[in-house]
């Protein structure tokens, strides 16, 4: 085992605050896995909050894994067996089971090379008895797993808090029995709702490339549709940073998840379609969990889809502050900033604070769902800058289904009108006001209303960025800055790609070739899931999954967004019935 790379992760666990260290003995053994760099990782809340509750099982051993350093790479490359984990620096091969925790597709190349690094054989279908058996959970892999289905033996379709404990108990009753690798999965697989083994599952494919089928194989009990599974937020912990590291951009930050999902409905987005009904931790239970936080660091991040939206922030905000915490958050609903919230604000000393208009037209904000008007944007950014934030950062997407030249237009125009109200208040101070735009390219999701739309095009792209770039290069005072449509276009195909689509993350992961090389390389196309408008009636690949959002639901809404009529919130304390995730639960 190369000297450096075990020096490097002791390293990391001597700056560490909050490590788990634990005996190995009689226990299951859990690699956990995070498919980048260690300093991604550990500023990610779901990894950090599932590494915390494996090892708080008395019978599991979980330690953690990472993508190697650029310094590392080669040397791991070259040497498979050696990726190693951080508390033991153990192979992975001495455990039992390996999980990743996978939040963004473009990592989908990097699950593949760490298997190859640990020395497991990349496909499934090529490993042995003696391999750990490979998983995966997070939110990319639970909208659309199909890409990784030839690579991860299951995944965990839904939270971890309520999946966890029913798999580790099956696992447990079944492990006297001594089962062979096919035997487990399919204990697994009809034991335990929301595991998915895609190997258990047969695709099918119309003459013109669309599927046409996915079903269980012939004599196996499993489900037609795998089952996505919601935590009772009610009957668990918050999820809060488990491990303290300088190595993060939150090195002195508790961030702590004060609810999860969102109810405003904007059709562009995933997190707020897969994790209704919206639901919030209580704010007794959060003030209860942030004690022990505040006497490690004083500050605290809070963490939402919607922080503000948090029936209780106004409260919580002033409990936090009477006990000396320092609270921030990584971005605001410009039409819903309590005074409590400024005044956390204000104590911490933020500087910067992020708010997403979305898009420059309101016609636009209504074909998403962004029910944002021109005066609540502008009046937020006054409220903001009076309280002394002088950093404005506002998000915005281009290639937006029905954008258009004048929603580019209405982008300039209203950094210029903010740009305005901010030096109006700001003039006459040391320091002036700046305003950065961080412009992403759209990318069709799964389980939203835009799954039938197909990417803007990395040409088209690059040429609104520059239009953009050049209508605001003379603005003082404001920084551009875009995302890559090539990676956006990477990251379409790996949302929207079913099986064959695998081919490409082999190609990249194992050959060594750039996916510029690697989409030419594979024999398909992949504009033909990139591009390519979708059909009222096509079947996706990810609909062996079924979240409980009614397909009818996701049309109608689509058709709403064509028209430019809005939808209201989701209200899951009025019984609403209209996406079909609430009435499922009851």
């Amino acid at each position: 085992m190369p000297w450096k790379l075990k020096q490097r992760q002791q390293q990391w666990l001597s700056e560490e605050r909050g490590t788990v260290r634990k005996s190995w003995g009689g226990k299951t053994r859990v690699a956990l896995a995070f498919p980048n760099r260690y300093a991604v990782g550990m500023s990610n809340l779901g990894f950090q909050s599932v590494y915390r509750d494996l090892n708080r099982m008395d019978d599991v051993v979980c330690e953690r894994v990472f993508y190697p350093e650029p310094e590392d790479l080669e040397t791991v490359r070259r040497n498979p067996g050696c990726l190693i984990s951080v508390e033991s620096q153990r192979s992975i091969q001495d455990f039992h089971l390996l999980f990743f925790s996978i939040p963004f597709e473009n990592d989908y190349v990097h699950v593949v090379e760490m298997l190859s690094m640990a020395g497991i054989p990349p496909r499934v279908q090529d490993r042995g008895q003696i391999f750990p058996l490979a998983a995966a959970g997070g939110v990319a892999v639970f909208l659309n797993p199909e890409p990784l289905s030839a690579f991860l033996d299951f995944f965990f379709i839904g939270e971890a808090e309520a999946l966890l404990p029913d798999f580790l108990h099956v696992w447990n009753r079944i492990q006297g029995e001594s089962p062979s690798r096919d035997e487990l999965l399919q204990c697994l697989a009809r034991d335990v709702r929301g595991i998915y083994v895609p190997s258990f599952y047969r695709a099918g494919y119309a003459d013109d490339g669309t599927l046409s089928s996915m079903e269980p194989l012939p004599g196996l009990d499993v489900p037609e549709r795998v089952e996505y599974r919601r935590a009772d937020l009610s009957g668990v912990e918050p999820c809060r940073t488990a491990v303290l590291t300088p190595n993060t951009e939150f090195s002195d930050v508790h961030l702590l998840e004060i609810g999860r999902g969102c109810g405003r409905g904007c059709r562009f987005c995933a997190a707020g379609y897969v994790y209704r009904p919206v639901r919030f931790h209580d704010a007794v239970k959060l003030l209860e969990v942030s004690t022990p936080l505040l006497s490690k660091s004083r500050r605290l991040g809070l963490v939402s889809a919607a922080v503000s939206d948090h029936p209780e922030i106004s409260g919580l905000c002033d409990a936090l502050l009477d006990r000396g915490g320092v609270v921030s958050f990584s971005s605001l609903r410009a039409d819903n900033i309590p005074p409590q919230m400024l005044a956390a604000i204000e104590a911490s000393q933020q500087h910067a604070v992020a708010i997403a208009p979305e898009a420059g037209s309101e016609r636009l904000r209504r074909v998403i769902n962004k029910n944002l008007s021109m005066d609540q944007i502008i009046s937020a950014v006054e409220r903001l800058t009076e309280r002394g934030i002088l950093q404005l950062k506002l998000y915005f997407m281009i290639g937006l289904p029905e954008e258009t030249s004048e929603d580019l237009e209405a982008i300039v125009d209203m950094t210029k009108q903010i740009k305005h109200h901010v030096l109006k208040i700001t003039r006459g101070r040391k320091r002036l006001g700046t305003i950065t735009l961080s412009i992403h390219s759209f990318v069709p999701k799964a389980f939203t209303p835009f799954q039938w739309v197909g990417f803007a095009g990395i040409r088209e792209l690059r040429e609104r960025s520059r239009w953009i770039q050049k209508a605001l290069k003379k603005v003082p005072n404001v920084r551009v800055h875009f995302d890559l449509p090539k990676w956006a276009y990477i990251q379409a195909l790996l949302s929207r790609g079913d099986r064959r689509a695998g081919l490409f993350i082999e190609k990249t992961a194992l050959e060594g070739v750039s996916w510029s090389q690697a989409l030419r390389d594979v024999p398909f196309n992949p504009d033909f899931w990139v591009m390519r408008h979708r059909g009222r009636d096509e079947r996706f690949p990810w609909e062996v999954i079924d979240h409980g959002v009614k397909r009818e639901y996701l049309w109608e809404e689509y058709q709403r967004a064509l028209s430019g009529r809005t939808t209201s919130r989701c209200r899951p304390e009025e019984h609403c019935t209209r996406c079909g995730v609430c009435a499922l639960q009851r």
